[in-house]
């Protein structure tokens, strides 16, 4: 079941087929669910400690869920939830890891300006920040962003029978909910890493 899944996705990224297509099975869903958890953790490991991340990536699987059913509940096509999931999490795996060799290559740039107070400070002002990543690596990581986004709006204004003007402004809204999500499970996994001593220590204050 899987492969075909997987060839269903492959024409979705192209807009050759819809989410009506992908197999319905609730077991193949919490596969692909899986699998998006496990692409984004690896997307976020090289920047974020690995609890965090970890964090971030179920919130961000558990969002999508939140915000899918809540949409298809509203439309009363909620019997077409297992198929927009799964179709929602096998292409953002794929867009993930088809993402990854460009994280790799803007790791270095970005967690610099992470671990630095002062450019953090400057960019909450607006300020400009000196950074230098890869030229290719930029221009890949958002070509995949805005394609990823497109395939996304495709799949909620099939499954939701919406305009397309609406399924974008829809799944904008998604991309806050799931966002929302993130930051709330990273914000409770904060405890859990200090209970276990992996909160990243205080830098000691100049003299």
């Amino acid at each position: 079941m899987f492969p075909h899944a997987l060839r269903v996705t492959l024409a979705l990224i192209l807009f050759r087929s819809g989410p009506q297509d992908f197999p319905y099975s609730l077991q193949l869903s919490r596969a692909c669910a899986a699998l998006a958890a496990l692409a984004s953790l690896l997307l976020m490991a090289p920047l974020i400690p690995l609890p965090l991340a970890l964090a971030a990536a179920t919130g961000g699987v558990v969002g999508l869920a939140f915000f899918t059913r809540t949409l298809l509940r509203a439309r009363k096509v909620e019997n077409r939830l297992v198929q927009t999931l799964g179709a929602q999490y096998l292409t953002g795996a794929l867009f993930a890891l088809a993402m990854w060799p460009a994280f790799q290559a803007l790791a270095p740039e970005l967690g610099r300006l992470l671990s630095d107070p002062t450019a953090m400070d400057s960019l909450r002002a607006g300020k400009p920040i000196a950074l230098d990543p890869p030229a290719w690596a930029t221009l890949m990581s958002d070509l995949l962003f805005f394609w990823s986004l497109a395939v996304s709006v495709r799949i909620n204004r099939l499954a939701a029978d919406l305009s397309v003007a609406t399924g974008l402004l829809l799944t904008l809204a998604g991309a806050l909910v799931m966002m929302s999500f993130v930051v709330l499970a990273q914000i409770l996994a904060m405890p859990l890493m200090g209970l276990f001593g992996l909160l990243p220590s205080a830098p000691a204050a100049g003299v």
